[in-house]
Protein backbone atom coordinates (compact mmCIF):
# COMPACT_ATOMS: atom_id res chain seq x y z
CA UNK A 1 0.00 0.00 0.00
CA UNK A 2 2.80 2.28 0.86
CA UNK A 3 3.78 2.19 -2.99
CA UNK A 4 0.45 4.47 -3.38
CA UNK A 5 0.63 6.99 -0.94
CA UNK A 6 0.44 10.73 -2.38
CA UNK A 7 2.25 12.83 0.14
CA UNK A 8 -0.03 16.34 -1.34
CA UNK A 9 0.06 19.27 -3.28
CA UNK A 10 2.45 20.79 -0.49
CA UNK A 11 6.00 19.00 -1.98
CA UNK A 12 5.27 19.85 -5.41
CA UNK A 13 4.73 23.88 -4.66
CA UNK A 14 7.64 23.11 -2.21
CA UNK A 15 10.18 21.53 -4.67
CA UNK A 16 8.99 23.95 -7.53
CA UNK A 17 8.96 27.29 -5.13
CA UNK A 18 12.34 26.15 -3.53
CA UNK A 19 14.97 26.32 -6.67
CA UNK A 20 15.84 29.01 -9.12
CA UNK A 21 13.67 28.82 -12.46
CA UNK A 22 16.72 28.90 -14.73
CA UNK A 23 18.43 26.16 -12.29
CA UNK A 24 17.81 22.59 -14.30
CA UNK A 25 18.96 18.75 -13.90
CA UNK A 26 22.22 18.56 -16.39
CA UNK A 27 21.75 16.92 -19.26
CA UNK A 28 21.64 13.02 -19.60
CA UNK A 29 21.48 13.28 -15.32
CA UNK A 30 23.82 13.53 -12.64
CA UNK A 31 24.73 10.69 -10.64
CA UNK A 32 27.08 12.92 -8.12
CA UNK A 33 24.59 12.75 -5.59
CA UNK A 34 26.00 16.29 -4.12
CA UNK A 35 25.91 18.16 -6.78
CA UNK A 36 28.12 20.70 -7.80
CA UNK A 37 27.06 23.90 -5.96
CA UNK A 38 27.66 26.97 -7.48
CA UNK A 39 27.40 26.16 -11.05
CA UNK A 40 24.04 27.47 -11.30
CA UNK A 41 22.23 23.95 -11.81
CA UNK A 42 19.70 22.31 -9.95
CA UNK A 43 21.55 18.86 -8.73
CA UNK A 44 20.71 16.23 -6.54
CA UNK A 45 20.91 16.75 -2.91
CA UNK A 46 20.64 21.04 -3.66
CA UNK A 47 17.52 22.71 -2.52
CA UNK A 48 18.49 25.47 -5.15
CA UNK A 49 21.69 26.66 -7.09
CA UNK A 50 22.32 30.55 -7.48
CA UNK A 51 18.75 32.46 -6.90
CA UNK A 52 15.60 30.72 -4.17
CA UNK A 53 13.63 31.18 -7.10
CA UNK A 54 9.88 32.17 -5.61
CA UNK A 55 10.81 31.32 -2.16
CA UNK A 56 10.34 33.83 0.21
CA UNK A 57 10.33 34.66 3.86
CA UNK A 58 7.14 33.72 5.35
CA UNK A 59 7.53 30.32 3.61
CA UNK A 60 11.27 29.36 5.14
CA UNK A 61 10.69 30.39 7.97
CA UNK A 62 6.94 29.28 8.70
CA UNK A 63 5.15 33.06 8.79
CA UNK A 64 8.55 33.56 11.92
CA UNK A 65 10.24 36.04 10.05
CA UNK A 66 8.15 36.90 7.15
CA UNK A 67 9.99 39.72 6.02
CA UNK A 68 13.10 40.37 3.62
CA UNK A 69 14.38 38.13 1.26
CA UNK A 70 15.69 34.59 1.26
CA UNK A 71 18.91 33.59 -0.90
CA UNK A 72 20.79 30.76 -1.99
CA UNK A 73 23.74 30.01 -0.14
CA UNK A 74 26.72 29.65 -2.52
CA UNK A 75 28.30 27.44 -0.35
CA UNK A 76 26.00 24.02 0.76
CA UNK A 77 22.96 25.24 -1.84
CA UNK A 78 20.21 25.68 0.74
CA UNK A 79 18.42 28.33 1.44
CA UNK A 80 19.50 31.78 3.46
CA UNK A 81 17.17 33.07 5.87
CA UNK A 82 20.07 35.80 7.07
CA UNK A 83 18.12 38.59 5.31
CA UNK A 84 14.56 37.81 6.84
CA UNK A 85 12.95 39.51 9.50
CA UNK A 86 10.20 39.40 11.89
CA UNK A 87 9.09 43.16 11.36
CA UNK A 88 8.98 45.35 8.41
CA UNK A 89 12.30 47.42 8.16
CA UNK A 90 13.61 45.32 10.96
CA UNK A 91 17.07 44.06 11.54
CA UNK A 92 17.84 40.79 9.82
CA UNK A 93 19.75 38.25 12.22
CA UNK A 94 23.53 38.29 12.23
CA UNK A 95 26.00 37.05 10.32
CA UNK A 96 26.24 33.07 9.53
CA UNK A 97 29.08 31.25 11.40
CA UNK A 98 28.03 27.87 11.21
CA UNK A 99 28.20 27.44 7.50
CA UNK A 100 24.65 26.48 6.80
CA UNK A 101 23.17 29.28 5.87
CA UNK A 102 21.65 30.12 8.63
CA UNK A 103 22.45 32.64 11.52
CA UNK A 104 23.91 30.92 14.90
CA UNK A 105 20.91 30.46 17.33
CA UNK A 106 21.45 31.72 21.18
CA UNK A 107 23.33 29.37 23.22
CA UNK A 108 20.77 27.38 25.95
CA UNK A 109 19.87 29.46 28.93
CA UNK A 110 20.94 28.53 32.14
CA UNK A 111 21.44 24.90 32.83
CA UNK A 112 24.90 22.71 33.72
CA UNK A 113 26.33 19.67 32.73
CA UNK A 114 23.74 17.08 33.94
CA UNK A 115 20.64 18.11 33.47
CA UNK A 116 18.26 19.33 30.54
CA UNK A 117 17.46 23.28 30.28
CA UNK A 118 13.74 23.94 31.16
CA UNK A 119 13.44 27.34 29.70
CA UNK A 120 10.61 29.79 31.80
CA UNK A 121 6.95 30.12 31.12
CA UNK A 122 6.21 32.97 28.96
CA UNK A 123 6.01 35.93 31.03
CA UNK A 124 7.33 34.53 33.83
CA UNK A 125 10.24 37.70 33.92
CA UNK A 126 12.03 34.46 35.76
CA UNK A 127 14.95 32.76 33.83
CA UNK A 128 15.98 29.20 33.69
CA UNK A 129 18.55 28.01 35.49
CA UNK A 130 17.94 29.23 38.88
CA UNK A 131 14.44 26.92 40.24
CA UNK A 132 15.47 24.30 42.28
CA UNK A 133 13.74 21.29 40.62
CA UNK A 134 10.92 19.30 41.89
CA UNK A 135 9.13 21.39 43.32
CA UNK A 136 5.00 22.40 42.60
CA UNK A 137 6.21 26.03 41.27
CA UNK A 138 6.22 26.93 37.40
CA UNK A 139 8.19 29.82 37.40
CA UNK A 140 11.69 30.78 37.49
CA UNK A 141 12.90 28.20 35.81
CA UNK A 142 11.31 25.18 37.86
CA UNK A 143 8.37 22.93 37.20
CA UNK A 144 6.66 19.78 39.04
CA UNK A 145 8.73 16.95 38.88
CA UNK A 146 10.96 18.48 36.60
CA UNK A 147 14.51 19.20 37.08
CA UNK A 148 16.18 23.06 36.41
CA UNK A 149 19.15 24.12 35.02
CA UNK A 150 20.64 24.45 37.93
CA UNK A 151 23.08 21.05 37.71
CA UNK A 152 21.88 17.28 38.30
CA UNK A 153 19.16 16.29 39.83
CA UNK A 154 18.16 12.58 41.37
CA UNK A 155 16.94 10.10 38.85
CA UNK A 156 18.99 12.12 36.10
CA UNK A 157 21.32 10.70 33.68
CA UNK A 158 24.72 11.94 34.02
CA UNK A 159 25.96 13.86 31.54
CA UNK A 160 26.33 12.38 27.84
CA UNK A 161 28.27 15.10 25.81
CA UNK A 162 28.36 18.79 24.60
CA UNK A 163 24.91 20.08 24.61
CA UNK A 164 22.13 19.56 27.15
CA UNK A 165 18.46 19.23 25.70
CA UNK A 166 15.76 21.86 26.45
CA UNK A 167 12.97 20.27 27.13
CA UNK A 168 9.20 22.81 27.56
CA UNK A 169 7.62 23.84 30.36
CA UNK A 170 4.35 21.94 31.23
CA UNK A 171 1.44 23.92 30.65
CA UNK A 172 -2.21 22.73 31.54
CA UNK A 173 -3.48 19.19 32.09
CA UNK A 174 -1.18 16.47 30.72
CA UNK A 175 -2.95 13.21 29.20
CA UNK A 176 -2.59 9.65 30.32
CA UNK A 177 -0.46 7.79 28.01
CA UNK A 178 -1.77 4.66 26.58
CA UNK A 179 -3.75 4.05 23.87
CA UNK A 180 -5.52 6.53 21.97
CA UNK A 181 -6.03 9.99 23.52
CA UNK A 182 -7.44 13.65 22.44
CA UNK A 183 -5.30 16.66 23.47
CA UNK A 184 -5.15 20.13 22.64
CA UNK A 185 -8.00 19.41 21.07
CA UNK A 186 -6.89 17.05 18.58
CA UNK A 187 -8.35 13.39 18.75
CA UNK A 188 -6.81 10.08 17.09
CA UNK A 189 -3.19 10.75 18.76
CA UNK A 190 -2.17 6.91 19.55
CA UNK A 191 0.00 6.82 22.35
CA UNK A 192 1.51 3.59 23.93
CA UNK A 193 3.43 3.29 26.96
CA UNK A 194 5.79 0.42 28.72
CA UNK A 195 5.96 -0.31 32.67
CA UNK A 196 7.50 3.42 33.88
CA UNK A 197 10.88 2.50 34.95
CA UNK A 198 12.00 3.85 38.54
CA UNK A 199 14.00 7.08 37.27
CA UNK A 200 14.46 9.15 34.03
CA UNK A 201 15.95 6.41 31.63
CA UNK A 202 13.07 5.23 29.19
CA UNK A 203 13.25 6.84 25.76
CA UNK A 204 10.18 8.26 23.68
CA UNK A 205 9.63 7.89 20.15
CA UNK A 206 7.65 10.79 17.77
CA UNK A 207 6.05 8.80 14.92
CA UNK A 208 4.91 10.44 12.03
CA UNK A 209 2.57 8.17 9.18
CA UNK A 210 2.87 8.51 5.79
CA UNK A 211 -0.56 9.79 3.97
CA UNK A 212 -3.59 7.70 3.24
CA UNK A 213 -2.31 5.98 6.06
CA UNK A 214 -2.78 5.85 9.87
CA UNK A 215 -1.04 6.28 13.47
CA UNK A 216 -0.61 2.61 13.72
CA UNK A 217 1.79 2.60 10.92
CA UNK A 218 4.78 2.00 13.15
CA UNK A 219 3.79 -1.01 14.25
CA UNK A 220 4.33 -2.51 10.96
CA UNK A 221 7.40 -0.32 9.99
CA UNK A 222 8.91 0.32 13.19
CA UNK A 223 8.56 -2.60 15.25
CA UNK A 224 12.13 -3.33 16.29
CA UNK A 225 11.77 0.66 17.27
CA UNK A 226 7.95 0.69 18.95
CA UNK A 227 9.11 -2.74 21.38
CA UNK A 228 12.52 -1.53 21.85
CA UNK A 229 10.68 1.74 23.55
CA UNK A 230 8.16 0.01 25.17
CA UNK A 231 10.33 -2.76 26.80
CA UNK A 232 12.55 -0.45 28.26
CA UNK A 233 9.09 1.74 30.27
CA UNK A 234 9.38 4.13 27.47
CA UNK A 235 6.67 6.26 25.16
CA UNK A 236 4.99 6.51 21.97
CA UNK A 237 2.93 9.33 20.13
CA UNK A 238 1.84 9.13 16.94
CA UNK A 239 -0.84 11.57 15.24
CA UNK A 240 -3.95 10.79 13.16
CA UNK A 241 -4.98 14.17 12.21
CA UNK A 242 -3.56 17.44 12.69
CA UNK A 243 -4.22 21.08 13.60
CA UNK A 244 -3.49 22.53 10.17
CA UNK A 245 -0.39 24.31 8.46
CA UNK A 246 2.09 22.86 6.10
CA UNK A 247 5.26 22.76 7.94
CA UNK A 248 7.68 23.17 4.66
CA UNK A 249 8.31 19.23 5.10
CA UNK A 250 7.20 18.81 1.73
CA UNK A 251 3.42 17.61 3.02
CA UNK A 252 0.48 18.98 4.16
CA UNK A 253 -0.70 16.38 6.60
CA UNK A 254 1.08 17.52 9.04
CA UNK A 255 1.44 21.26 10.41
CA UNK A 256 3.64 23.66 12.31
CA UNK A 257 1.02 23.67 15.05
CA UNK A 258 1.18 19.86 15.66
CA UNK A 259 4.62 20.69 17.35
CA UNK A 260 3.06 22.37 19.56
CA UNK A 261 1.48 19.49 20.80
CA UNK A 262 4.69 17.65 20.73
CA UNK A 263 6.19 20.17 23.24
CA UNK A 264 3.76 19.18 25.67
CA UNK A 265 3.66 16.13 25.22
CA UNK A 266 7.07 15.78 25.74
CA UNK A 267 6.98 17.74 28.71
CA UNK A 268 4.41 15.98 30.08
CA UNK A 269 6.28 12.57 29.54
CA UNK A 270 9.54 14.20 31.10
CA UNK A 271 7.39 15.06 34.14
CA UNK A 272 5.20 11.99 34.40
CA UNK A 273 6.74 9.01 33.16
CA UNK A 274 10.49 9.32 33.48
CA UNK A 275 11.22 9.53 30.28
CA UNK A 276 14.93 10.24 29.59
CA UNK A 277 15.23 13.77 28.22
CA UNK A 278 18.42 12.65 26.09
CA UNK A 279 16.44 9.87 24.33
CA UNK A 280 13.99 11.45 22.56
CA UNK A 281 13.94 10.53 18.89
CA UNK A 282 11.39 10.91 15.53
CA UNK A 283 11.24 8.91 12.70
CA UNK A 284 8.09 8.30 10.19
CA UNK A 285 7.37 6.97 6.51
CA UNK A 286 6.58 8.73 3.08
CA UNK A 287 5.23 12.27 3.98
CA UNK A 288 5.72 10.92 8.18
CA UNK A 289 9.64 11.44 7.18
CA UNK A 290 9.57 14.40 5.56
CA UNK A 291 7.60 15.57 8.80
CA UNK A 292 10.27 13.80 11.19
CA UNK A 293 13.35 15.31 9.12
CA UNK A 294 11.04 18.95 10.12
CA UNK A 295 11.01 18.07 13.55
CA UNK A 296 14.44 16.94 14.32
CA UNK A 297 15.29 20.68 12.49
CA UNK A 298 12.73 22.82 14.40
CA UNK A 299 12.89 20.93 17.78
CA UNK A 300 16.66 20.26 17.69
CA UNK A 301 16.09 21.74 21.20
CA UNK A 302 15.37 18.19 22.34
CA UNK A 303 15.21 15.58 20.03
CA UNK A 304 18.36 13.48 19.91
CA UNK A 305 18.60 12.12 16.57
CA UNK A 306 16.31 10.95 13.74
CA UNK A 307 15.34 8.30 11.35
CA UNK A 308 13.42 8.66 8.08
CA UNK A 309 12.11 6.23 5.85
CA UNK A 310 11.51 7.43 2.28
CA UNK A 311 11.58 11.11 3.78
CA UNK A 312 14.16 13.94 3.59
CA UNK A 313 13.77 17.56 2.87
CA UNK A 314 12.07 19.89 -0.15
CA UNK A 315 12.31 23.00 1.74
CA UNK A 316 14.41 22.85 4.19
CA UNK A 317 13.35 25.67 7.31
CA UNK A 318 16.16 26.65 9.91
CA UNK A 319 17.44 24.98 12.61
CA UNK A 320 15.83 25.33 16.14
CA UNK A 321 19.59 26.05 17.67
CA UNK A 322 22.94 24.61 17.40
CA UNK A 323 22.62 21.12 18.43
CA UNK A 324 22.33 18.84 14.62
CA UNK A 325 20.51 15.41 15.75
CA UNK A 326 22.11 12.39 13.92
CA UNK A 327 20.22 11.57 11.05
CA UNK A 328 19.91 8.03 8.86
CA UNK A 329 17.87 8.56 6.12
CA UNK A 330 16.20 5.50 5.10
CA UNK A 331 14.93 4.88 1.21
CA UNK A 332 14.57 3.43 -2.24
CA UNK A 333 16.66 3.30 -5.06
CA UNK A 334 16.92 6.33 -7.17
CA UNK A 335 14.20 6.51 -9.95
CA UNK A 336 12.62 3.43 -7.78
CA UNK A 337 11.00 5.46 -4.50
CA UNK A 338 9.27 7.69 -6.21
CA UNK A 339 5.86 9.44 -4.99
CA UNK A 340 5.12 13.09 -7.12
CA UNK A 341 9.33 13.44 -5.99
CA UNK A 342 12.09 11.44 -6.04
CA UNK A 343 12.51 10.21 -1.75
CA UNK A 344 16.41 8.99 -2.66
CA UNK A 345 16.62 12.64 -3.58
CA UNK A 346 15.31 14.16 -0.68
CA UNK A 347 17.08 11.67 1.30
CA UNK A 348 20.31 12.99 -0.37
CA UNK A 349 19.14 16.87 0.11
CA UNK A 350 18.77 15.78 4.35
CA UNK A 351 22.20 14.27 3.79
CA UNK A 352 23.76 17.14 2.60
CA UNK A 353 21.89 20.17 5.14
CA UNK A 354 22.96 17.88 8.11
CA UNK A 355 26.23 17.36 7.49
CA UNK A 356 26.92 21.18 6.46
CA UNK A 357 26.53 21.77 9.93
CA UNK A 358 29.59 21.35 12.82
CA UNK A 359 29.74 18.14 14.78
CA UNK A 360 27.09 16.54 12.55
CA UNK A 361 26.98 13.17 11.84
CA UNK A 362 24.80 11.59 9.14
CA UNK A 363 24.61 8.24 7.69
CA UNK A 364 22.75 6.86 4.33
CA UNK A 365 20.76 3.56 3.71
CA UNK A 366 19.90 2.61 0.11
CA UNK A 367 17.54 -0.21 0.49
CA UNK A 368 17.70 -0.57 -3.41
CA UNK A 369 13.74 -1.19 -3.49
CA UNK A 370 10.89 1.54 -3.68
CA UNK A 371 8.86 3.30 -1.23
CA UNK A 372 9.26 3.32 2.30
CA UNK A 373 10.72 0.12 1.77
CA UNK A 374 12.80 0.16 4.83
CA UNK A 375 10.85 -1.17 7.63
CA UNK A 376 13.21 -4.28 7.85
CA UNK A 377 15.92 -1.73 8.90
CA UNK A 378 13.97 -0.95 11.55
CA UNK A 379 16.28 -3.25 14.40
CA UNK A 380 19.52 -1.23 12.78
CA UNK A 381 17.32 2.24 13.62
CA UNK A 382 16.60 1.17 17.15
CA UNK A 383 20.71 0.15 17.87
CA UNK A 384 21.41 4.00 15.77
CA UNK A 385 19.00 5.60 18.63
CA UNK A 386 20.30 4.19 21.17
CA UNK A 387 23.88 4.28 20.56
CA UNK A 388 22.69 8.26 20.26
CA UNK A 389 21.21 10.13 23.26
CA UNK A 390 21.01 13.87 22.99
CA UNK A 391 24.74 15.51 22.27
CA UNK A 392 26.48 12.21 22.68
CA UNK A 393 29.98 13.34 21.97
CA UNK A 394 32.19 11.49 20.44
CA UNK A 395 29.98 10.30 18.26
CA UNK A 396 30.25 6.23 18.70
CA UNK A 397 29.85 5.39 14.84
CA UNK A 398 31.99 8.28 13.44
CA UNK A 399 35.19 6.12 12.23
CA UNK A 400 32.69 3.04 11.41
CA UNK A 401 29.52 1.45 11.61
CA UNK A 402 29.08 -1.19 14.74
CA UNK A 403 29.46 -4.90 13.63
CA UNK A 404 26.41 -6.71 12.35
CA UNK A 405 24.92 -3.34 11.03
CA UNK A 406 22.99 -3.72 7.75
CA UNK A 407 25.37 -3.43 4.92
CA UNK A 408 22.93 -1.18 3.06
CA UNK A 409 23.86 1.75 5.22
CA UNK A 410 27.13 3.82 5.01
CA UNK A 411 28.56 7.11 6.90
CA UNK A 412 27.66 9.98 4.79
CA UNK A 413 31.04 11.93 4.49
CA UNK A 414 29.66 14.85 2.39
CA UNK A 415 32.16 13.55 -0.35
Amino acid sequence: MFEKLAIGIGVVLAVSAGCSSAATSKPGGDTNPLGSCGDGVLDLGEACDGTPGAMTCATATMGAAQYGTVTCNPVTCTFNTNGCSASPGGPPPPPTTTGTGNPPPPPPRGGSAGAPVIPPPMGSGGTSGTGTGGGPSNDAGGSAGMPSGTGSTPGMPAPMGKMDPIIPMVEGECPMFGGTITFMGLGGIQTAAGAKPAAATAPMLIYWHGTGSTSGEYGLMAGAVSNGVTSQGGVIVSFQGTTGGDLLSGTNIFGAGDLKLIDQLVACAVRDRNIDPRKIYTMGCSAGGLMSVATAILRSNYIAAAAPNSGGITAPPQFQNAHTPPLMTVHGKMGSDVVIIDFAQSSASADKLFKARPGSFVMDCDTGGGHCGGGGLAGDVWKFFQAHPFGVDPDPYADALPAGFSSQCKIYTGM
